[in-house]
């Protein structure tokens, strides 16, 4: 009669494991921050994208510039007046840089260096976008005055451009 106590112990059973659904808590948390985040993201983007669109669209007429050069017919005055035009309109229009709609000459030329960080403006080759684009016999080396418009527009920036130009005023 002496049998074995172990033998009367019953077998163990494992509780059942959790379901994935519905999730913990913090998991809601975790997702409903993870959606807001992804929101302001997209909202922030979107806002950038419409506030850089002239920028972008100034430097693609400034692209078909530099990719009709050499088989244009136009005069270097008219290329001239075209350069000084789209940016002018990016500037007073889209970027809403009220300050320089009226300057012209030598004004209007150390406005392009300051936002160009460059002094290509006055002392290179953009200086025909001033006074001397009205000279009745002028030259311009399109490919520098092209180039020269390419990098200022590369440096325009929808917020720190005004700002430049309200900070040095």
């Amino acid at each position: 009669m002496n049998a074995d106590p172990l033998d009367a112990l019953k077998d163990i059973y494992l509780p059942v494991e959790p379901h994935w659904w519905p999730p913990a808590p913090g998991w809601w948390i975790t997702a409903a921050l993870l959606i807001i985040a992804l929101w302001w993201c997209g909202r922030q983007l979107r806002r950038y994208r419409a506030a850089s669109a002239p920028i972008r669209a100034a430097q693609h007429i400034i692209d078909t510039f530099i990719a009709e050069e050499a088989t244009t017919t136009c005069c270097d005055a008219a290329l001239v007046n075209q350069c000084n035009e789209v940016l002018k309109r990016l500037l007073v229009v889209a970027l809403d840089m009220r300050t320089v709609s009226n300057q012209s000459g030598a004004a209007w030329l150390c406005t392009l260096n300051r936002l160009s960080e460059t002094s290509d403006f006055t002392e290179g080759p953009g200086r025909v976008l001033g006074e001397d684009r009205f000279k009745p016999q002028f030259s311009v080396n399109r490919r520098a005055l092209l180039a020269c418009v390419k990098r200022l527009l590369s440096k325009i920036h929808y917020r720190k451009s005004k700002a430049m130009l309200e900070g040095s005023a």
